[in-house]
């Protein structure tokens, strides 16, 4: 994490306004809040310091990075740290201009097209000689305009999962700032899981003993399952289900139910009801479940036609804001 430039912008007055106008970075902005109170889905730490004329905030994550929110509910990470995010601000004025653009543009198409912004920025105010006196002030390297798109394209590529921005109170996400394409984002939200999923199947027991005891792996490790379905994972879904129980009614306990109920198996009758019986909530979320002892048929039909009515997907093939299904929505 590199923080000197903003801790010169903090003791400077003067390169604090050059940094306002004409870059859009006004640390006195940072007192005063969002348009909205957001969070991080990650759980981790947000803070603000600056914002724009347009409502935006940026904000420095717990590694440094810094995140930009607008205030039309669309965010994104701008730079690996605030040096690298002002470099970006400084060196391409109007930087909102170019979050379409990539190195696959070509030196070209990303000159031509910052020569027409900046020339429009030059009608109404200067920005050259303010530019050359706020980097040389702050020791920010002189990158080309093509650098300063790649870097800016790699920092918003960073976003999801661990920056996704939520509203604070709704828990709906942000929109990207950028449009991109990306891997579907179950696939980055799933590599954890899918890891512990293969430690659990080899038996690891230091694993055995850790991801229940922990809600996000624990839970992660369930979808994971959910979505790569093996025959002998029985055990397994079952030690993980006894623990998410603990958590009382959550959508992971009606999937490891669910994934544990496909066997069709009476014995695992006992179990499931004994879970369902943990809480008020799980009694009430779990209240399909049939009792164990129905007496055949019904006794081992029940659990494989409890199952074959819940919703048990693929995953999707498109980005998806988090939601219910998401466990990272629960840090």
């Amino acid at each position: 994490m590199t923080d000197h430039a903003l801790r010169l912008l903090r003791q400077d007055a003067r390169l604090a306004e050059l940094a306002t106008f004409p870059f859009n970075f006004d640390l006195a902005r940072a007192d005063h809040d969002h348009v909205e109170p957001v969070r991080l889905a990650s759980g981790r730490p947000l803070e603000a310091v600056a914002g724009d004329d347009t409502g935006g905030t940026y904000f420095v994550c717990a590694d440094g990075s810094v995140l930009y929110a607008d205030s039309e509910g669309s965010a994104g990470i701008i730079g690996s740290s605030v040096d690298e995010a002002l470099e970006i601000l400084i060196g391409l004025p109007g930087w909102h201009d170019y979050m379409d653009l990539s190195p696959e543009a070509g030196e070209k198409t990303i000159l031509a097209r910052i020569t027409e912004i900046e020339d429009e920025i030059r009608e109404d105010y200067s920005i050259d000689a303010e530019r050359a006196e706020l980097r040389a002030a702050l020791g920010l390297p002189e990158r080309s305009p093509v650098e300063l798109v790649g870097l800016l394209h790699a920092a918003l590529l960073r976003t999801e999962p661990d920056f996704l921005l939520l509203n604070g109170e709704e828990l709906c996400a942000y929109d990207l700032l950028d449009r991109h394409p990306r891997p579907p984002l179950w696939e980055p939200v799933l590599a954890q899981g899918r890891a512990d999923l293969a430690l659990l199947r080899a038996g690891d027991r230091a694993v055995w003993d850790a991801v229940p005891e922990d809600p996000v792996r624990r839970r992660l490790a369930l979808r994971a399952a959910q979505f790569d379905r093996a025959e002998g994972d029985h055990g397994l879904l079952r030690h993980l289900m006894r623990h998410e129980a603990s958590s009382s009614m959550t959508d992971e306990l009606r999937l490891a139910a669910v994934l544990v109920g496909l066997r069709g198996d009476v014995s695992d009758l006992p179990l499931l009801h004994e879970v369902r019986e943990t809480d008020y909530d799980t009694h009430c979320g779990l209240s399909e479940i049939p009792q164990p002892g129905g007496g055949p048929p019904s006794c081992c039909a029940g659990p494989r036609n409890w199952t074959t009515r819940c919703s048990v997907r693929t995953p999707p093939t498109s980005r998806c804001a988090p939601g219910p299904n998401w466990p990272w929505t629960r840090a």
